[in-house]
């Protein structure tokens, strides 16, 4: 038994090998690309890359599982695999092409397919077989009403973030008044951005939290896995803290995203364990990324100061770290259901 255990054990370091592999050796050489053609001006937005990066973990996840799990795929999910490869393929083809032909207009180009890919592919995992998709817990409504109050809990907990930061530095009054109407905005568009933009997101989450997450647990436990997979989340964004994020200060945006990633991910890694369904994660992130545009006043770049970095992570602290010590972080993850469901052993 022993022994089959650590079969099992090695089989699961083998898959995470490949899966960081795959996606940091994208990365970097994208973070080469990126480098040189930003640098040589041709005309190419920063954020193109943003939006292609945001693809790599899915699809290292889903070619490691064709690799080791092909027989235990269902044939509607490996349908949508191959489908999510050819999106990606696209994506990179007009990027590639783009480049050289038309590179003013390759960010509104992928923007579009953006859209399109999302729509599409939405509608098919609805009206698709709830149990192919619940192989990677992608069913919609599983747990639905728990997937509402966990985005409705972390739009609270950013408020209290971002209140934290301006009662520091003061203006609270003027703040809050800026700050309502753009969070009713955010809730209203919280839908619109799950039908028309999922599929970036999803590029992340299958990756990082559907794939990766309870494998690492597996290897290392729960709260020592989520961590690890928190630190190696905000490595990979060092390509674009260097080009896209805060090319003047890009070591302090390397340094706040590894934190955040770590301490943003306690709070993801308790909404997936707690749902069991991959959207929550999903929509948590959409609304992330939504927020947080919003409080860079929609700008890409920025310049990180060492005290609002601090402030910033410190607040993150206060309303994240608690969550690795709620009941879902005790017990152990087995693998016996790995990629379906989360067994626990209290």
């Amino acid at each position: 038994m022993k022994g089959f255990m650590n079969m099992r054990l090695d089989k699961i370091k083998k898959e995470v090998t490949m899966f960081l592999m795959i996606t940091f050796v994208i990365t970097f050489l994208m973070g080469v690309v990126m480098f040189f053609a930003l640098k040589t001006n041709i005309g190419i937005k920063a954020d193109t890359f943003g939006l292609l990066q945001m693809l790599y973990p899915a699809l290292a996840a889903i070619m490691v599982r064709i690799r080791y799990e092909k027989d235990n795929i269902p044939k509607e999910l490996m349908r949508f695999f191959k489908i999510y490869i050819g999106i990606f393929g696209l994506f990179m083809g007009v990027f590639a092409f783009g480049v050289f032909v038309f590179p003013t207009k390759v960010s509104s180009i992928l923007g579009g397919l953006t859209v399109v890919a999302s729509l599409t592919t939405f509608i098919m995992i609805c009206s698709g077989d709830p149990d192919a998709y619940e192989k990677v817990n992608m069913v919609f409504t599983k747990n639905f009403n728990k997937v509402t109050l966990l985005g409705l809990l972390f739009i609270g907990l950013k408020i209290i973030v971002v209140i934290s930061g301006v009662i520091i530095y003061g203006g609270l009054g003027e703040t809050i008044s800026e700050l309502v109407p753009k969070i009713i905005l955010n809730i209203v568009s919280i839908p619109f951005g799950i039908a028309i933009s999922y599929i970036t997101f999803f590029g992340e989450e299958l990756g990082w939290r559907e794939y990766l997450q309870i494998r690492l647990q597996i290897l290392f436990g729960k709260k020592s896995g989520v961590i690890i997979l928190g630190f190696i989340w905000g490595i990979w964004h060092l390509p674009l803290c260097f080009r896209l994020y805060s090319p003047e200060t890009p070591i302090l945006c390397v340094i706040g995203h590894v934190f955040y990633c770590i301490l943003l991910g306690i709070f993801l890694g308790y909404a997936y364990m707690k749902t069991e369904n991959l959207w929550s994660v999903i929509i948590i992130h959409l609304i992330n990324n939504i927020l947080a545009a919003n409080a860079g006043n929609g700008g890409d770049t920025q310049v990180i100061l060492p005290l609002d970095l601090m402030v910033g992570l410190a607040a993150s602290a206060i309303v994240f770290l608690p969550f690795i010590f709620t009941k879902v972080y005790r017990g152990k993850v087995h693998e016996n259901k790995m990629g379906n469901s989360i067994s626990i052993n209290e």
